[in-house]
């Protein structure tokens, strides 16, 4: 549960908080939180690996557990809690691409022209995974 609040957090405070004020001020703080963008995608990876190693072992020393048979209630919400966090990797590597995109020089030597496009996404993707986030945490309490 540690590694989804952390990725969690980060996502909503640049929603809630840092896109905001960024979206309103100047070049230079765009420079900035694109800086700060691909800082937090370590802690994204961080605690993508957090969540599969915790995971994994929980999952296996759960006495529910036999392989991956969804015949019960414990075993049903494991299911979707698998699929989810695919989702948040999925996810994840989109965020990290459009990041890339984003910093990516255009052809006439300037920022690249769909950087609109681009910042629309990297919204969108933050958007869905802080979704994707907190129904991790609802199944991880439901177990």
């Amino acid at each position: 549960m540690f590694g989804v609040v952390v990725w969690l957090g980060g996502l909503m405070f640049q929603s809630a908080v840092a896109m905001p004020i960024i979206q309103q001020e100047s070049d230079h703080v765009k420079t900035a939180q694109r800086l700060v963008n691909k800082r937090f995608i370590g802690f994204v990876w961080m605690s993508v690996w957090t969540i599969l190693i915790t995971g994994v072992i929980m999952m296996v020393h759960q006495g529910h557990f036999y392989g991956f048979q969804y015949n019960d209630r414990w075993s049903i919400l494991l299911g979707f809690k698998q699929l989810i966090f695919v989702l948040m990797i999925f996810y994840a590597f989109g965020y990290a691409r459009m990041l890339k995109y984003l910093d990516a020089p255009s052809s006439n030597g300037g920022f690249n022209e769909k950087a609109e496009l681009y910042r629309h996404r990297v919204n969108q993707f933050r958007t869905i995974s802080i979704l994707l986030g907190i129904v991790a945490l609802l199944l991880s309490a439901a177990m």
